[in-house]
């Protein structure tokens, strides 16, 4: 999708970012939400989804809360189960595209700033949802540190991915 729909440059290269981070497995399902839910938010034409955030009070929250919602609902009726690497980041590139329509109405405009608390705004949603919390964080960004200053735990890991590579 990379930029195809997004005229917003910071907005495309967003979108690209999170695109080149895909792996070639979970691209598909990705493609699927994120099809899926342009479908859903551009259905019943100006009394859709998407047409509704001209009413906003906030476009920003809207967008990422709307997205979010989005892609449960299409989750719920997906045939199967839905890959959450597939789900987060078509979620995060429909935030992406409802805040371009956004800025395409004149709701808003898109700047760093804006991007930065939609993404902040989007994480700890997910996050949420996920029922992971800051503690949790926390917890695991410690036992990093203790890896990463331990040379015979790197040594260990290192050894662990070279195995992991062979393998392939």
């Amino acid at each position: 999708m990379t930029g195809l729909l997004i005229e917003n440059t910071l907005l495309k290269q967003t979108e690209a970012a999170i695109e080149r981070k895909i792996p070639a497995d979970t691209r598909d399902n990705y493609l699927k939400i994120v099809v899926g839910g342009m479908k859903y938010g551009l259905a019943k034409g100006k009394d859709g989804a998407l047409a509704s955030l001209k009413n906003s009070k906030d476009p920003v929250a809207d967008a990422v809360v709307g997205a979010i919602n989005v892609v449960g609902i299409i989750r719920q009726n997906a045939k199967g189960t839905m890959p959450v690497d597939a789900m987060v980041p078509a979620a995060m590139t429909l935030v992406l595209h409802t805040l371009d329509f956004a800025e395409k109405t004149n709701l808003l405009t898109v700047t760093p700033d804006v991007l930065d608390r939609a993404t902040h705004m989007f994480m700890d949603k997910i996050m949420r949802l996920m029922k992971i919390t800051p503690e949790d964080m926390s917890d695991a960004l410690g036992k990093v540190h203790t890896i990463l200053r331990d040379p015979d735990m790197m040594a260990k890991y290192k050894g662990q991915q070279n195995g992991a590579s062979k393998l392939r």
